[in-house]
């Protein structure tokens, strides 16, 4: 039975220095090792001259409140007057207000550095893995906001809409860019394929996957000049129906899964053009077709969708569908940006600071993917950040130095293990080789 403290219950202050949080310490350890400190503070153009603090200072302490749970600049007071690990990690850090001006102070050239420095460090984590592919999903995504310089999203609400690039194989955003909130959903979309292109090691074979915002001319171009691979929903224009239209009936299947059940085909389309020097080649297009459930007037009953696609002719139609529809791990991934690493909360009321906050985001996130695949064992990547903190992240501790080594005192818990086999992760010296 759960007893009830009563009115024997005290709290009393002590003076003794314990911290809520021992395991950032693993982070803090991994992102010197990983040489993601160095790559911070060589960020050029922030400061006018050197302070008290480093780039690294104010980034690492935004990204380690967010990844403890902080959802705001306020929040980072938690980290910063936690007795435990200050003198340790730190003597001081910066004040919230410190943090605000620290992010207004970046401009676009600054916030391309920080995405080169998180890009490096997807880099890194590519070499320890090693694939044989990549597959790109690029994806929006609102961020309400109530802000000065918010714009009226398309959903009717003040905010923002960043847009995002994020490799499905090793579950890490490459890059984003952020958007005011009215932009059109194919702003950046192109600009953003070829800078993804340019990120990544020269050689890896790539695969993009986008929604409809990326059923353009200029996107396919690009795809087809520099032998991107790519799956795309293709809009239900006239072009694309009259396509549709033209397959015959017997190139029709049925497919069933469980309670669903739809009609499948493949043909080719080709793309309009305004000249023949954009003149683009013939590709795969894959449509179902299925009942909307609901018979409505004026209503075509059967819902299309259609994917034009450049995938290798060994995937067969269902296989290209199924590929396609793996773009929903990419909902997940933004969903966990935006609640479990403060996306949601934006903190400043100009575009550029909160572009730089994305930035600190994006590194946070990416932070921890590379923890859960260095240091943990196998079957930890499913976990989210919120079952990381539970688990492992948030555990009391105390520092204390003894016989020249900076001990941290757990009491022995399930996972204490797991906590000690990442401690020698993050401190092995194979890691800075497979970071580089």
């Amino acid at each position: 039975m759960i007893a009830q403290l009563g009115c024997g219950w005290k709290v009393e202050k002590t003076t003794e220095k314990m911290t809520s949080f021992a395991g950032l310490l693993l982070l803090t350890e991994l992102a010197h090792r990983s040489k993601l400190i160095r790559g911070l503070d060589a960020v050029p153009g922030i400061w006018e001259r050197q302070g008290k603090y480093r780039t690294s200072d104010y980034v690492m302490s935004l990204a380690l409140t967010l990844i403890a749970g902080g959802e705001s600049l306020e929040d980072t007071r938690l980290l910063r007057e936690d007795g435990g690990l200050q003198g340790w990690l730190w003597e001081n850090l910066s004040a919230p207000n410190s943090l605000g001006d620290f992010l207004r102070r970046h401009g676009q050239r600054t916030i391309s550095r920080m995405g080169h420095v998180n890009a490096r460090q997807v880099r890194r984590l590519l070499a320890k893995q090693r694939h044989g592919h990549l597959t790109l999903d690029i994806d929006s995504s609102l961020v309400e906001a109530d802000k000065k310089e918010a714009q009226k999203t398309y959903q009717g609400f003040d905010g923002y809409n960043p847009l995002l690039a994020w490799l499905d194989e090793p579950n890490v955003f490459l890059s984003g860019v952020f958007r005011p909130g009215n932009s059109s959903p194919q702003s950046h979309l192109r600009s953003l394929v070829a800078q993804c292109r340019r990120l990544l090691p020269r050689g890896v074979k790539l695969r993009l996957r986008s929604d409809s915002a990326g059923y353009n001319a200029e996107v396919l171009r690009y795809c087809d000049k520099y032998g991107i691979e790519f799956s795309i929903t293709a809009d239900l224009d006239v072009a694309v129906m009259a396509s549709i239209e033209a397959i015959p009936d017997e190139k029709w299947q049925l497919v069933v899964r469980g309670e669903e059940s739809f009609l499948l085909a493949e043909t080719v389309h080709v793309m309009g053009h305004r000249s023949k020097h954009e003149r683009l080649p013939a590709f795969r297009l894959i449509v179902t077709k299925k009942l909307s459930g609901q018979l409505e007037l004026f209503k075509d009953p059967v819902k299309h969708r259609a994917i034009i696609a450049e995938l290798p002719e060994s995937m067969g139609a269902l296989e290209v569908l199924d590929h396609h529809n793996d773009r929903g791990r990419m909902e997940k991934a933004i969903g966990e940006l935006k609640e479990g690493f403060g996306l949601e909360r934006l903190p400043c009321g100009q575009l550029m600071a909160n572009a730089a906050f994305l930035q600190v985001c994006l590194i946070a996130y990416n932070l921890v993917q590379t923890f859960k695949c260095v240091a943990l064992p196998k079957g930890w990547e499913k976990f989210e950040v919120k079952n990381l903190r539970f688990r492992l992240l948030c555990r009391a501790a105390r520092l204390v130095r003894h016989a020249g080594y900076v001990v941290t005192k757990l009491r022995d818990f399930a996972f204490f293990d797991v906590f000690e086999q990442a401690r020698w992760a993050v401190m092995s010296p194979t890691l800075a080789p497979a970071c580089e």
